[in-house]
């Protein structure tokens, strides 16, 4: 009995055509203690399908079939590439036979009348078949490593060269042939010092062989390529063999050198700005500045020669400092007129430069410069922006060239000392303009000296006019009442005969009285509100109610004019001195009725407005107050009373002047829209009553044409 637990998996392809010999060679391989997975084919179609469908441990396969052999058999599992142990069993074979199928690539033959040898053949097979994949795959991870290795070696960016103790080239990177084309042949088998140096003799031993290895020191150049290298040379050792050879490489080192070379370039370029900016930072004046700047590049930047000129106004260049030049140079090119060609060529605003002392400069600043030695020179504006301020000119007695880079460090150089200059200039100009203003300090304090006691003044005297407005008015009034009295009783009621003559002074006299009162009421209210200031005998009042009550006043007029009046709204309370509104009211009545032609209509309404409606008010009220709406009191609601007429209307370029005192339109057609009555020009104060009263109750007044012609007059009071 077999232990299956103990059983070795194993999967067996069995070539045969009889039934009963593949059970018998199942058997003994299930007593020889495998687990057996197994399938029978006996046609080549069926061999190749098996092969596709499975991987299997090994094949078993009769030698003669009558549809297939076993070497028709080794020749399909030769094709499918498998390495798969191949045991033939077979009733009867020959020897040559058995040679025949061994030398095909068969492993091993046994009859089927012996099957004892068969477990120990297949587990021999299965052992060798073993063995030879892990060679397979240790060969392909030696295969890959080199592989791998080669690449590591040709990929690495330095030129890696294995000479013999000779220095003769064995074998090199791949990077070496993007320096040397011509590929192994112009590089193997040569010394390598003749490769990098050609006929040349090195000094001193750059590749070492037979002594101590390591880098060079320093830096190297050779004959056959161009840029730095380093060397850095290695013995090669093999195992048995202590002198293999050397390993030599070499890295290209150029570009760090470029980068070296840069910084030191910056280093020097960043020094000499510094050392510029801080002389550039004397109080001096700018003579002596300019003196330091040119030291100073003398010893930065290995000047022989240098100057610089400024225009004097803005036509000829003056030289305002200098360094180095002989005397005749300096004297030749201490001042340039206009039209000579350095001047042309500065007032561009562009450097220009030379080699050699050529047409460019004065005939005599020619010959003193060849004879001075000036071999190199440049010359950069001064300039801030587009305005070219002079140049400055530096040279050199060496065979040195000046290059993009010198030119722009020299442009920098010369922006940093045009703007000092500009500084200079401004410093004096506004030196000069604080010794102007200390005069108009002085000036402005005696003149301020001289308005405040002019104020004063004025204050008395205003105080001293609005005292004589307030007696003069309060005298006058009860004469003027006793006069009209009079007037309209002679007219009206006495019924005494007079002519027509008669009858035009009488009327002249009284219209003249009623003017003259209405003269005294105003000039008495401007009085009162220039004296009283804000007002504080507020006390809440329902305007409709008020603007009825004055409507009451005009009646006799109206009715003679056969002017309609509409007064309609909110009949809310609103904080206000009864009498100065009263007053304002009034006003604006009078005028909507004056300025309206008989048969007319006048409007007034009322209704209270939110905050936010301010907004929209804004662009028409700043017309007569600009600071609106922080000019009036900060409160959640208004209360808005309009006059409207439609009658002849306010000129637009007029409404803001309208509100001034003593102001009237002045076409006399505004002044006689009746037939009957308001016929003359009023005094000019009424509209600047208004105006007085809405500032003291921190409200606003504003006219605006009214729809269908005529004028609006709007009252905006805050609502506590």
């Amino acid at each position: 009995m077999v232990n299956l637990q103990s059983s070795i998996p194993l999967k067996v392809l069995l070539v045969e055509d009889s039934l009963e010999d593949s059970l018998l060679l199942v058997r003994e391989l299930v007593r020889g203690g495998y687990q057996l997975e197994h399938r029978r084919v006996e046609t080549a179609e069926g061999m190749r399908q098996a092969l596709q469908d499975n991987k299997w441990d090994v094949v078993i396969s009769d030698y003669r079939m009558p549809a297939f052999d076993a070497l028709g058999a080794l020749q399909i599992l030769h094709e499918s590439g498998e390495d798969i142990p191949f045991v033939i069993v077979s009733g009867k074979i020959g020897e040559d036979l058995a040679v025949a199928a061994m030398k095909s690539g068969a492993n091993d033959y046994l009859m089927k009348g012996n099957l004892a040898r068969l477990v120990p053949v297949v587990e021999r097979e299965l052992r060798e078949a073993e063995e030879r994949r892990t060679h397979r795959l240790t060969q392909d991870k030696v295969r890959r490593g080199k592989a791998e290795w080669e690449s590591v070696f040709d990929a690495v960016s330095d030129l890696i060269i294995i000479t013999d103790n000779e220095g003769v080239i064995s074998r090199c990177n791949g990077r070496v042939f993007s320096y040397f084309p011509g590929g192994y042949d112009a590089i193997l088998g040569k010394r390598i010092d003749e490769v990098f140096f050609g006929s040349e003799v090195p000094e001193g031993k750059i590749f070492r062989f037979l002594h101590m290895q390591g880098e060079t020191e320093e830096d190297i150049r050779f004959p056959n390529l161009s840029g730095w290298y380093n060397v850095a040379s290695y013995p090669m050792r093999i195992e048995g063999n202590d002198r293999a050879g050397f390993v030599h490489i070499i890295k290209d080192i150029t570009k760090r050198r470029e980068v070296e070379e840069e910084k030191r370039t910056s280093d020097r370029e960043l020094l000499t700005l510094y050392a510029v900016a801080f002389r550039l930072q004397y109080t001096k004046g700018v003579e002596k500045v300019m003196g330091d700047l040119l030291f100073q590049l003398h010893n930065m930047l290995q000047m022989d020669f240098s100057c610089i000129h400024l225009f004097e106004g803005g036509e000829r260049l003056k030289m305002r400092a200098s360094l180095g030049l002989s005397a005749p140079f300096e004297k030749a090119m201490k001042t340039l007129p206009a039209d000579a060609e350095w001047t042309r060529l500065a007032q561009v605003g562009r450097p220009f430069l030379g080699e050699e002392p050529d047409s460019r400069f004065p005939e005599k600043a020619k010959k003193a410069a060849v004879a001075m030695g000036l071999h190199s020179w440049c010359t950069v504006p001064l300039k801030i922006g587009q305005e070219v301020m002079g140049v400055m000119t530096v040279g050199t007695i060496s065979g040195r060239n000046y290059s993009d880079r010198d030119v722009f460090l020299l442009c920098s150089i010369a922006g940093q000392l045009a703007v000092l200059i500009d500084n200079y200039s401004l410093y004096d100009k506004m030196k000069e303009k604080a010794e102007e203003l200390y005069k108009s300090k002085m000036e402005l304090k005696e003149n301020l000296q001289k308005v405040k006691r002019a104020n004063i003044e004025l204050g008395r005297l205003n105080t001293a006019k609005n005292n004589f407005i307030g007696i003069a008015s309060h005298e006058l009034k009860t004469p003027i009442t006793s006069i009209m009295g009079g007037v309209e009783f002679l007219l009206k009621y006495a019924g005494i005969p007079m002519t027509p003559e008669q009858h035009n002074i009488f009327t002249s006299v009284y219209e003249g009285t009623v003017q003259l009162r209405k003269l005294v009421e105003d000039l008495l209210s401007i009085s009162r509100i220039e004296a009283q200031g804000p007002l504080a005998q507020k006390r809440p009042a329902n305007l409709i109610q008020l603007c009825r009550e004055v409507h009451d006043l005009f009646a006799l007029p109206l009715s003679e004019r056969h002017i309609a009046v509409k007064i309609t709204g909110e009949e809310s309370l609103v904080p206000v001195d009864e009498g100065f509104v009263t007053l304002a009211v009034r006003n604006l009545m009078e005028n909507a009725i004056k300025f309206t032609h008989d048969g007319g209509e006048v409007r007034l309404t009322g209704r209270t407005l939110k905050h936010a409606r301010l907004k929209e008010l804004t662009p028409l009220v700043r017309q007569f107050y600009s600071s609106f709406p922080n000019n009036i009191a900060a409160v959640k609601s208004y209360y808005l009373l309009q006059v409207s007429d439609n009658g002849i209307g306010i000129p637009v370029d007029e409404r803001v002047r309208v509100f001034d005192k003593f102001y009237g339109v002045g076409d006399i057609a505004h002044h006689s829209s009746g037939d009957t009555a308001f016929m003359s020009k009023g005094s000019g104060l009424g509209l600047s009553i208004v105006r007085g009263i809405m500032d003291a109750h921190e409200g606003v007044v504003w006219v605006e044409a009214a729809e269908g012609g005529g004028s609006t007059f709007s009252l905006l009071f805050p609502l506590e």
